[in-house]
């Protein structure tokens, strides 16, 4: 017997709403839960100073020329330190008494535990935990931290079973109407089977009223259908928006992100020695925004850093390596990490390039949404390599649209190593930078073989060389970082290196220029200023 297409129709959406509510959708698609272990939510406090400054003891002894001096290389951990009674702080970390260091710049230090000292193990384990990410949770039995990352990506999204689809909000509400429309269908179907079609055809139409009006119910925000552990390919998708959970390790070293290795025989990741991404929920716009701004309200400065990768990665990596950075700064706001469709593949170059550019609308939107929607006071974009083509491309858009009196939407926006016609930048995008921001500064180094690779590509200099080619614009902080990256490329500078990382944020947390800064030095270029990253030895984390 054949039946009416609509009717049709209407009996296959009810069905779906109706599998959507199976549990642990995630485990389905592949994300497989490494240790389940419960977690503890962490409070943001709200404080500025997630560390403690140096002593007017120790700072008494020291020269104003002291940051200039070799440092050991330190070791961060998201562990809550564990106290003693009497603990000092290390040599390499004390600073100058001409600049009072934010107190969350000084890294936790390893402690033991004194059994006595209960009041103070709560006390420190406290302290430890407000420079972590807003929404970040601590499982102290699994030994990790769980960080929030929401995320927006134009890739192709990898293919999902119907129980990877799930309910939330008004769940209940919308199962119920559900069931009373598949009801209303089947009851059609068996009238039209004894051959009463005017009773079949008066319970089809109500059967697919209510189901209509289970579709308005999820339209207008009640209820919210999700995506569990999807995964995103190297193709071209359409936007979508939604959040992942990544778990740091406590033993977690700043400036790496750690992964499974095979020199240490290691073959699976593992929550206690590896950053690894755990889950990834695609949301709808609506339920996106409205976690987003939740999020944004319980963090102790309302304030957004916005990770845009670049060439030769994947989304698994863009996502694991905001989490590193929020964590590393230490960023107390909400990570958000935009991912554009890279090939993840040093062969892909060329590919990169086109998706950079036909990725632009897409991220035009996303931050636009940010600025509009997010609920935050601040919001930070700090771009790397190829994403920069990207960013000043989607801000050149936004400056184009942006009303003359209107406020800068934009508070601090970083270009690291950017892969940018030198040139092109000088004249037509840092002013439209200027224009949309409170502060632009740009990273360079002259140690950066990725970007002597692509100007002998392209013919000419890119932004992020510094030396001779060395791009500074009235306006624009350029920070010469040569030296300090020892890796074979020196491209990864902007997250691996502890005076980077430093210095980064004195820019974005304290939202300090050029000249307050620790680590700078002022540099002539002609009858303008740039600045020298201090070199340091054992700086490098890797």
């Amino acid at each position: 017997m054949r039946f009416p297409a609509p009717f049709a129709g209407s009996f296959c959406v009810l069905m779906t709403l109706v599998g959507c509510s199976s549990e642990k959708a995630n485990e389905a698609a592949g994300w497989q839960a490494i240790d389940e272990t419960s977690v503890e939510t962490t409070q943001t406090l709200e404080s500025d100073n997630a560390f403690t400054g140096p002593s007017a003891e120790s700072t008494d002894s020291i020269t104003s020329d002291t940051h200039l001096q070799p440092m050991p290389r330190a070791e961060y951990s998201v562990v809550p330190p564990q106290p003693t009674a009497n603990f000092r702080q290390p040599q390499a970390m004390r600073q100058p008494q001409a600049m009072q260091m934010p107190q969350a710049m000084q890294m936790p230090q390893a402690m033991q535990m004194d059994a006595p000292s209960m009041q103070m193990q709560a006390t420190a384990s406290a302290e430890s935990r407000r420079s972590l990410p807003a929404g970040t949770q601590h499982s102290a039995e699994g030994g990790f931290a769980t960080v929030q990352v929401f995320y927006a990506t134009d890739r192709m999204r990898g293919p999902l079973s119907l129980s990877d689809y799930e309910i939330t909000g008004q769940k209940q509400v919308v199962q119920l109407i559900a069931i009373a429309a598949i009801a209303l269908l089947l009851f059609a179907i068996l009238n039209w089977m004894r051959g009463r079609t005017r009773t079949g055809g008066m319970a089809a139409m109500m059967g697919g009223a209510v189901a209509c009006l289970a579709v308005a119910f999820i339209s207008m925000g009640q209820a919210n259908i999700e995506k569990h552990g999807v995964t995103y390919l190297a193709d071209r998708g359409m936007l979508v928006r939604g959040v992942c959970e990544v778990t740091v390790p406590d033993s977690h070293q700043r400036g790496l992100v750690e992964r499974p290795s095979l020199l240490k025989f290691e073959l699976h990741e593992d929550q206690r020695d590896h950053i690894v991404l755990t889950s990834a929920i695609e949301l709808a716009e609506t339920d996106f925004q409205k976690r987003l701004s939740q999020t944004v309200a319980q963090s102790s400065d309302q304030d957004l850093l916005v990770f845009i990768h670049g060439y030769n990665v994947g989304f698994e990596a863009a996502v694991q390596r905001t989490a590193q950075i929020a964590v590393d700064l230490p960023f107390e706001g909400v990570p958000v990490c935009y991912s554009w469709p890279s090939q993840a593949s040093l062969m892909g170059y060329t590919i990169d390039e086109n998706n950079s550019e036909w990725t632009i609308t897409h991220l035009k939107q996303f931050l636009t949404e940010l600025a509009n929607e997010s609920g935050a006071k601040s919001i930070n974009v700090v771009a790397h390599s190829m994403g920069n083509r990207a960013m000043t491309a989607a801000m050149q858009q936004i400056r184009w649209e942006l009303p003359a009196d209107a406020p800068a939407p934009f508070d601090r926006i970083v270009l690291a190593a950017p892969d940018v016609d030198a040139d092109r930048f000088r004249r037509d995008l840092a002013p439209a930078l200027l224009d949309v921001s409170n502060q632009v500064t740009l990273y360079a180094s002259s140690d950066d073989q990725a970007l002597i690779a692509s100007k002998k590509v392209h013919g000419y200099p890119r932004a992020g060389e510094s030396g001779a080619n060395i791009v500074v614009v009235p306006g624009v902080e350029t920070i010469d970082v040569s030296g300090i990256d020892l890796s074979l490329l020196g491209h990864s500078y902007y997250g691996d290196n502890e005076s980077m990382l430093r210095d980064l944020y004195e820019l974005v947390r304290s939202r300090l220029p050029a000249p307050q800064r620790n680590m700078l030095i002022a540099r002539q270029a002609g009858e303008l200023i740039y600045w020298q990253l201090a070199q340091r030895e054992n700086t490098p984390l890797r």
